[in-house]
């Protein structure tokens, strides 16, 4: 297997893994608190016509609760179209998503600047003030290891596709020299030493080691010159050359 395809899967398996580990411990504590309390945790309860002022967190939810058969009217003293308090009307669940023992659900409070408020409660009728607060490092834990799983299988299916396009190079055949007592040098393992010319022979037990053993080129007969024969010419002076 070639050495990135090993590295992706191992990178994808231990993605695969942190990411449930994070979402599971990172996010589990909010689920189970959201579990444990669907309704929020009482912060306040009394009669109206009465008022309440306390800290309202722009991550938290704060449910009122009229007791049944009663009508009140509630408010957010200073608020504006985004800090107040909405209806359940206008809400996308109904008006019995949320239940309190002996009391209706009438809507929630919304705040996007955190501090201190008043909230006034008119009419007539007993009131409750629930509030669920959502950890923000519980949510942010959750959808890192959403996104980290989702991320971790398109690792993995790189790495799968590096299964059958990379290949490993061939392994190069290393050869050691031995020296022999004659001083000749054998070699061992891998393929054999090519013989250099002028260099002699490894000899094993008075004889060729049989990976050296190359037959000789034959030599081809070296071709003879022909020279052609002169004519002689006559002497010079008339004079013939003397036997």
């Amino acid at each position: 297997m070639h050495i990135m395809t090993k590295i992706t899967l191992g990178f994808g398996v231990t993605l695969l893994i942190g990411s449930v580990i994070l979402a599971v411990a990172g996010g589990g504590s909010t689920v189970s608190d959201l579990a444990e309390n669907p309704n929020g945790v009482e912060v306040w309860s009394g009669t109206a016509p009465d008022t309440y002022q306390g800290n309202f967190d722009v991550m938290g939810s704060y449910f009122v609760f009229v007791e049944d058969g009663e009508t009140v009217g509630v408010d957010l003293v200073g608020g504006d179209l985004d800090n107040r308090f909405i209806p359940c009307e206008e809400e996308p669940n109904d008006c019995e998503y949320y239940d309190w023992p002996g009391h209706t659900y009438v809507g929630q409070i919304v705040v996007y600047a955190p501090g201190t408020w008043e909230v006034e409660f008119s009419g007539t009728g007993g009131v409750v003030l629930s509030e669920q607060i959502v950890d923000i490092s519980g949510v942010m834990s959750i959808f890192g290891g959403m996104v980290g799983f989702c991320c971790s299988f398109c690792v993995l299916g790189l790495g799968v596709i590096f299964i059958f396009t990379l290949k490993d190079n061939k392994a190069q055949q290393g050869v050691m020299m031995v020296q022999q007592a004659d001083g000749t040098i054998q070699a061992v393992g891998g393929m054999p030493m090519q013989q250099q010319p002028g260099v002699a022979s490894p000899m094993v037990g008075g004889a060729v080691h049989p990976a050296f053993a190359t037959q000789q080129p034959a030599t081809q007969p070296l071709q003879q010159q022909t020279t052609q024969q002169g004519q002689i010419l006559p002497p010079i002076g008339g004079q013939q050359p003397p036997n």
